[in-house]
């Protein structure tokens, strides 16, 4: 639920627009509604989705958007687009003696997550269900995986495969990306 008031929010200040693209379509259906009453016909199609305000449109029983649905619940545009976040690192802030995460962008088959590390934070072994990459936003992180570590600073990039058991590690107060890809449908 936080994820997705965060997501609410993003959308509403202008810096999330790639999720099923609420601001654009929002003003349309209202651009259309506003015709609609004026050539008396009945008011446009609006989303319902969770993220789109649609309690505020007022129709008794609106139509639903050609949005597709992540496992969560989330809205995934069914529409080609353009997903943009911009100034990744602002968006997540290192807290002392701390991990923190954020989900900052879903897309189809694509989740994509900013941590934030203070140094000599870590994620114990664990595997993902599915292919990741990590990047490196700010700062230098060790990973660990199949018997090997690399230690990763900005413009490098580790790929591990679905279900590979892996670690990560903040040599120094960090930014993370990492880009989940899930190809399940």
């Amino acid at each position: 639920m936080a994820d997705e008031n965060e997501q609410q929010s993003a959308c509403e200040a202008g810096r999330d627009e790639q999720h099923c693209k609420c601001r654009q379509r929002r003003a349309a259906a209202e651009a259309a509604a506003a015709n609609a009453s004026a050539a008396q016909q009945p008011a446009a199609h609006h989303c319902t989705c969770k993220h789109d305000g649609a309690e505020e449109a007022g129709d008794e029983q609106p139509k639903h958007c050609a949005c597709k649905h992540d496992a969560e619940g989330h809205a995934i545009s069914t529409e080609p687009h353009l997903g943009y976040v911009a100034d990744l690192a602002s968006l997540i802030e290192i807290q002392q003696e701390s991990t923190v995460s954020r989900v900052v962008m879903r897309e189809d088959g694509l989740r994509v997550v900013l941590f934030g590390f203070d140094k000599d934070q870590a994620l114990s072994e664990h595997t993902a269900a599915m292919p990741v990459t990590i990047q490196v936003l700010e700062g230098k992180l060790r990973v660990g995986g199949e018997g090997r570590e690399v230690e990763l600073v900005p413009g490098g990039v580790v790929y591990l495969s679905a279900r590979l058991p892996h670690t990560v590690y903040a040599v120094e107060p960090s930014k993370m990306l990492l880009s989940m890809f899930d190809n399940r449908g």
